[in-house]
């Protein structure tokens, strides 16, 4: 798909209602690879490489969850869909929650495995590594030709996780949180995430990690199943 700011790639399958599949940072579209079949017997499936990411063009200095959720519509737009099924993972889980916030006309419901929305969400040891990496990418000489790029997919964690209590506290979409019972993300970030979120569910996958989801994509297809059939 072409915009103003660079080519963004996507992948699309089946028939139905849309659901759009959002993928973590530094990731692409086929972290799904797994579900992406099961998805596109029950939806027309659209799986994302979210701007700078993959096989997606950056096209911007910075990059914000404002500039993909501008994307996003234009995904929508392109493929002229009016609502969406969103369920993201991560990053993904991230924008899906501001995208459920700030558009409540075009979601039908939100998954989001392994958000958060605040930046110190992330258990002590993740948060610790995830600073160092942004001090060496920090570190990088200005020639490199990469480090905006890396800064700029970086910092969508650090610096430009735009969710507050107030946008969770906004949104209407049925939404259910998904976490691994030893993921990256604090127990107390994902409770807090569900007491915000008015009428959301939460689950905790047990053993699971932050990946869960790809470790045993059948703990997915299983509560993804359940949750759609209570809509």
């Amino acid at each position: 798909m072409k915009t103003r700011k660079g080519k963004l790639y996507y992948q699309v399958g089946g028939n139905g209602d849309a659901l759009l599949l959002l993928h973590g940072n530094g990731e692409s579209s086929d972290i799904f690879a797994q579900q992406f079949h099961y998805f596109t017997k029950h939806f027309r499936v659209l799986a994302l490489d979210t701007r700078g990411h993959g096989r997606s063009d950056l096209g911007v200095e910075r990059l914000t969850f404002k500039q993909i959720t501008e994307d996003i519509l234009a995904l929508l737009e392109k493929e002229r869909i009016q609502r969406v099924h969103v369920l993201g993972f991560s990053d993904g889980g991230n924008l899906g929650l501001y995208f459920a916030a700030h558009h409540p006309d075009r979601i039908v419901s939100l998954i989001a495995m392994g958000a958060n929305y605040e930046a110190d969400g992330l258990t002590d040891a993740c948060n610790e590594e995830t600073l160092e990496r942004y001090e060496e990418l920090l570190a990088l000489p200005d020639t490199d030709p990469e480090k905006i790029h890396r800064l700029c997919i970086h910092n969508l964690m650090l610096e430009e996780l735009d969710l507050s209590a107030e946008a969770l506290r906004s949104i209407q979409a049925p939404t259910l949180l998904l976490a691994g019972e030893f993921d990256l993300i604090r127990d107390d970030q994902t409770e807090a995430m569900h007491r915000l979120i008015p009428g959301s569910q939460k689950y905790i996958v047990p053993g699971g990690s932050h990946g869960f989801f790809v470790d045993d994509p059948k703990v997915l297809e299983r509560l993804a199943k359940k949750f759609y059939t209570s809509l």
